[in-house]
């Protein structure tokens, strides 16, 4: 009793003595309790504050991270929105695009579009320097208008492929050479039956040529050159493009939005940068290359309260607590920026120190007392509930081991009985139901025994190679014999099969599945179904045809003093240890037990032996 008692006795020994040191001391640790709670409280400030700097930093690169396919396909592409990147490169600002169109009335494009309804191209290329790229280029618009009028396809393809390739190869001025191509295309789309993802590759993708070459589609080409139109001719050839787009179902809606925006601010960007920044317009900027920079826009204030709401979430802020950026109005580095914490609940928590300081000398005192009859109580708690586990125990062995002899004797006399008496008149099956009970109980006295003495550790088990066949056969016989329900074995599996173990506890182990399959059945014959397969570890699937068991209770009918009431079935003897017992005789193998399938067909138990 004093091995089981020693370690509470050294931990309350200890408990005494530090006691005894804070009586001895009292006024020095309460002054030092008091300094040293306001020095936590500033420390947690500081952690606090540095925590918040670290997931705000750590917001603003995510926030980068996810702006930069957006940010890098802006670049390259001017229907993608650029309000919210930005991007510097060789010093000069790209994103948000900062170009417009002129503020001029010029009308050049409006001006070769109507000529070209006027006209057409063959009577205005006439009128041009056939050596030059403007009439050639004419010429092969005619063409094309030809084949498109004979409805011959390949001179319509071929006319269409020279056109192409001259957009690529000869530079025109942009008003002059979009204003012809939407014309063109126009009449393309009036007279014939244009393919769809042609049109789209013309309006919107582009086309690749074969030498490397690339003409971008329409729309395209006119937001990234919006510089080079006036405000009429952007207009105009915006709307000539847009309708286009529509009657050919090419995606339009983001181009009108892209050419409806206004034209991105500069932003005075000094570089080179030496290391990432927040600025006051609210962008987020790193270093990219040697003069370039890139950023995304971020709401300083939406962010801090992110981060709020996340050390909200972690239980490290209260509702009350504020975050507060030190400076908002100049250029930040990240290496400088600071984040500062206003809790109403660190000012109240250092006035409660005060008044704590005078209030724990007395509710010390008060708790030395307390605590040495809380030990007290503890020191004859336990050895009580010692004292109960041990006579609870011994009589529980006492018992078990005092009912096995009139066990014996019983079942003795009730076989001489049944050889004596059996078949004559008015004996009935008196004498064999007195061996069946008697079989019962004395089962139910082993398991109360082997549940006692694996639950004391009393079991010293002998390991060898049991043979799985020979064992359930031996299993079965004997279930069959002392119930009144014939068992039938399918084995699947077992020649040669073997597990690692005591045969003792492992004949006990299938002896309670096997009994408690006939005793959980409605069915005759009770049949079974083993089968093993060996991957490493050694597992065994035992399979009845009972009335099943409820998937809320396949844990709890491992537990001790666990058994299951089911309708339909007679109420029948036992201790509910079965199972308790097989699960620990697999745990004292080092394998495992659970139910791996149940219904009203039957349960599957499936037991996982480790490898030898």
């Amino acid at each position: 009793m004093w091995r089981r008692l020693l370690p509470m006795l050294v931990v309350i020994g200890l408990g005494l003595a530090v006691l005894a040191a804070g009586l001895g001391t009292l006024h020095g640790i309460f002054v030092r309790e008091r300094e040293e709670g306001r020095r936590a409280l500033e420390d947690q400030r500081r952690a606090l504050e540095l925590y918040a700097r670290r997931a705000l930093t750590d917001a603003l690169r995510r926030a980068m991270e996810e702006a930069t396919p957006r940010l890098q396909q802006a670049a390259v592409d001017p229907l993608v929105p650029d309000s919210d990147v930005l991007l510097f490169r060789a010093g000069r600002q790209l994103l948000p695009r900062t170009s417009a169109p002129r503020g001029d009335d010029a009308t050049p494009a409006r001006t070769v579009h109507e000529v070209l309804e006027a006209q057409g191209p063959g009577v205005l290329a006439s009128k041009e320097d056939p050596e030059e790229p403007w009439a050639e280029r004419l010429r092969l618009m005619d063409r094309f208008l030809s084949a498109l009028k004979s409805s011959e396809r390949p001179e319509m393809e071929r006319a269409l492929r020279e056109w192409l390739a001259h957009r690529a190869r000869f530079v025109l001025p942009v008003a002059k050479d979009t204003a012809a191509a939407v014309w063109l295309l126009e009449r393309f789309q009036a007279t014939g039956t244009p393919d769809p993802m042609l049109m789209r590759s013309l309006l919107r993708d582009g086309v690749q040529g074969v030498s490397g070459s690339r003409v971008e589609g329409l729309q395209r080409v006119l937001l990234e050159r919006r510089e080079a139109f006036g405000r009429s001719d952007f207009a105009f050839l915006r709307e000539r493009i847009a309708h286009l787009s529509e009657l050919t179902h090419v995606d339009y809606v983001d181009f009108n939005q892209r050419a409806e925006a206004e034209p991105g601010a500069r932003i005075p960007l000094t570089l080179p940068l030496t290391e990432p920044q927040l600025r006051p317009e609210g962008w987020y900027v790193e270093p990219a290359g040697r003069d370039g920079a890139r950023g995304v826009r971020v709401g300083a204030t939406a962010l801090i309260e992110s981060v709020r709401a996340e050390m909200r979430a972690r239980a490290l802020l209260d509702e009350d607590d504020r975050l507060l950026l030190s400076r908002t109005d100049t250029p930040a580095p990240l290496s400088t920026l600071a984040v500062a914490l206003e809790s109403p609940r660190m000012v109240a928590a250092v006035s409660e120190l005060d008044s704590g300081y005078r209030l724990k000398a007395l509710l010390l005192g008060l708790s030395g007392a307390l605590a040495l009859a809380i030990i007290g109580l503890a020191v004859l708690a336990h050895e009580r509930k010692a004292r109960f586990l041990a006579l609870r125990s011994e009589f529980v062995s006492t018992v078990s081991h005092e009912l096995r002899t009139p066990l014996s004797a019983i079942r003795v006399m009730a076989e001489t009985l049944e050889r004596r008496v059996g078949g004559m008149p008015g004996a009935g099956n008196y004498p064999s139901r007195i061996i069946a009970e008697a079989d019962a109980l004395g089962r139910l006295v082993e398991n109360i025994l082997t549940y006692n003495r694996l639950e004391k550790g009393r079991w010293e088990s002998r390991r060898e190679q049991v043979p799985l066949d020979a064992l359930l056969q031996r299993v079965v016989e004997d279930a069959t014999a002392q119930n009144a329900t014939r068992v039938e074995l399918k084995a699947d599996g077992l020649t040669g099969a073997s597990v690692p173990g005591d045969p003792e506890l492992l004949r006990m182990l299938f002896s309670n599945l096997v009994h408690n399959a006939c005793r959980y059945t409605t069915r005759t014959p009770v049949e079974l179904r083993v089968e093993a397969r060996k991957d490493g570890a050694t597992v065994v699937r035992f399979t009845d045809n009972g009335v099943g068991i409820p998937r809320e209770s396949w844990e709890a009918i491992f537990e001790e003093f666990r058994r299951l009431r089911r309708e339909g079935l007679p109420a029948r003897g036992g201790s509910g240890l079965g199972l308790a017992i097989c699960r620990r005789i697999m745990t004292l193998h080092g394998g495992t037990v659970r139910v791996a399938a149940s219904s009203p067909e039957g349960t599957t138990f499936e037991l996982t032996f480790p490898p030898a």
